[in-house]
Parts: structure tokens; C-alpha cells; sequence
């Protein structure tokens, strides 16, 4: 069982309930732990971030696991370990 952070900014820590927590997981992955929290706290969660007929991360999402976007290591298939901190951010508009 490993404990990570996780940081849920904007519309994904509103639909989560909260913008940290650290929390206790089995999960593996940056995919499980996605599971975890859709599973544990708001099925919409998954709904936002992963486009279900590719099983993608959607557009603009970000995933960053201590720092690093996981688009530059195995994307959802990314390994996490104990102490790791995963942020979610949706996607950013600004003028």
C-alpha cells in the first residue's frame, strides 16, 4: 500500500471534494490511481480526464507526477510509488 499526494486543481478538485489529500493506495499506476479516486470519491472524475473510446488522456489535461507531465514517461501506464505527488490539472484558457 503505498501514500500519495494528490493535488486536484479547478473543476477536478470540485468534483473530487477536495484540492489535496493525501491518500492510501494499491494502485501501481497513474491509470489505478485514476481509478482509485473515481471509484472512491466521484465516477465523473474518470469521465473528465479519459476519453472512453480511446482510453486516452483528453485534450489539455494534464497529469504531473512529482513535477514531470506524464506524457513524457509511459503516459497512464506511468508507474507511482510510495510518497509520490500526482497533480491534475484540467485545461487553462486565458486572454
Amino acid at each position: 500500500m503505498s501514500k500519495i499526494i494528490i493535488n486536484a486543481y479547478a473543476i477536478l478538485g470540485d468534483i473530487l471534494g477536495f484540492k489535496s489529500n493525501e491518500i492510501f493506495t494499491s494502485a501501481q499506476t497513474v491509470e489505478e490511481v485514476v481509478d482509485f479516486l473515481a471509484q472512491r470519491y466521484n465516477s465523473s472524475f474518470k469521465e473528465y480526464l479519459i476519453d472512453q473510446q480511446s482510453n486516452l488522456l483528453r485534450n489539455s489535461f494534464r497529469i504531473l507526477i512529482n513535477g514531470t507531465d506524464i506524457e513524457f514517461r509511459d503516459k497512464l501506464k506511468t508507474s507511482i510509488f510510495d510518497g509520490d505527488e500526482i497533480t491534475f490539472f484540467p485545461p487553462v484558457g486565458g486572454g
